[in-house]
């Protein structure tokens, strides 16, 4: 059933959808520290793991070892564990939400509360999250992996993220498990409204952040491939050689005599690339956790929105709303 819903959105439909959300979603939900906070420790996370990597190898090129064991071994710990950590933030973030639509603004220790009692199907969701994202890092970085395989693992890795980011709201707002919120999604399909046709399935903003990231790693690369050259031998660690002689291309009369080259520039580059894709992923997370939690409460608790903003969700979900009003501190919701 997921899987004939799921509608792929071409790579202008998934700029657009991206922006769209990037511009109106925080708007949305006002600026109620509570709905921001998860996204802030989400970020501070993946750019800590980052960091302990790119300084890992760093300790690596400069022949600490001892000191890049312990980077490496701490940035691969903070990888595994990303899994649980991540579903934690978005669960609490999906429950603000929820609160957030019914007029009532939750503080972070309620938000925490509330995960604490979903303990057993965060543990579920993110040790299945890490399994599919496993399994597809395998499937890429496998040269022996089919055509076939690869083109399966694609589509398990998108009826994943829709299913994913159904069962957050399920289980924060309803408590129910995996199994109970995957059985509701066929009911979920039945319920929505005429207005809202369309929508569910979605994949909201598909692998925008690895396209975007794509064109700007490219015009990096190319930038710190020019500084390499610039930079030659002059830092030591990272010089690589003559490329002259590397390639054998000293026959050719136009190339120069000698063409030193350094990777630092290109390190640097990869570090600080990875820096903004982690941010700008994190970004787009937590605006799709936002969205699927107002379309989940928009199909299966619409009565319990406060009635001031409970029609104008549906050009929002649709993305057709140019200005949502927004329901937080200069909106109108309420405190408890």
């Amino acid at each position: 059933m997921v899987k004939q819903q799921l509608k792929q959105p071409n790579f202008k439909d998934r700029l657009s959808q991206l922006g769209y959300l990037l511009k109106h979603t925080f708007t949305l939900v006002g600026k109620d520290p509570g709905i921001i906070r998860p996204w802030a420790r989400m970020t501070v996370y993946a750019l800590i793991m980052s960091n302990l990597f790119f300084l890992g190898i760093l300790a690596v090129v400069l022949g600490v070892k001892s000191l890049a064991i312990i980077l490496l071994l701490s940035a691969a710990s903070m990888f595994l564990y990303k899994h649980f950590y991540y579903t934690r933030q978005e669960m609490r973030q999906s429950w603000l939400v929820s609160e957030t639509l019914q007029g009532r603004q939750r503080s972070a220790d309620e938000a925490g509360a509330r995960v604490a009692e979903l303990s057993a199907t965060v543990r579920r969701i993110a040790l299945i999250d890490m399994l599919v994202s496993g399994l597809i890092l395998l499937s890429k970085n496998n040269d022996k992996s089919s055509g076939l395989l690869r083109f399966l693992m694609k589509g398990i890795e998108e009826v994943w993220d829709l299913l994913n980011h159904y069962l957050l709201p399920s289980a924060a707002v309803d408590a129910y498990g995996i199994k109970d919120g995957i059985a509701r999604m066929k009911t979920l399909q039945q319920n929505v409204p005429e207005t809202l046709v369309g929508v569910f399935g979605i994949d909201i903003a598909a692998r925008a952040v690895g396209s975007i990231m794509g064109f700007v790693y490219f015009a990096l690369i190319v930038l710190a491939l020019c500084l390499g050259l610039m930079l030659g031998d002059a830092v030591t660690p990272f010089y690589v050689g003559d490329l002259v002689k590397t390639f054998n291309v000293q026959d050719y009369g136009y190339l120069p005599t000698n063409l030193h080259f350094s990777l630092l520039p290109l390190f640097i580059v990869l570090w600080l690339g990875k820096l903004g894709s982690a941010i700008l992923e994190r970004i787009t997370t937590s605006v799709k956790v936002i969205y699927f939690s107002i379309f989940y409460m928009r199909i299966t608790h619409s009565e319990d929105i406060i009635p001031e903003i409970r029609g104008e969700l549906d050009g929002y979900l649709k993305m057709e709303d140019p200005n949502p009003t927004p329901i937080t501190e200069t909106g109108i919701a309420t405190t408890s």
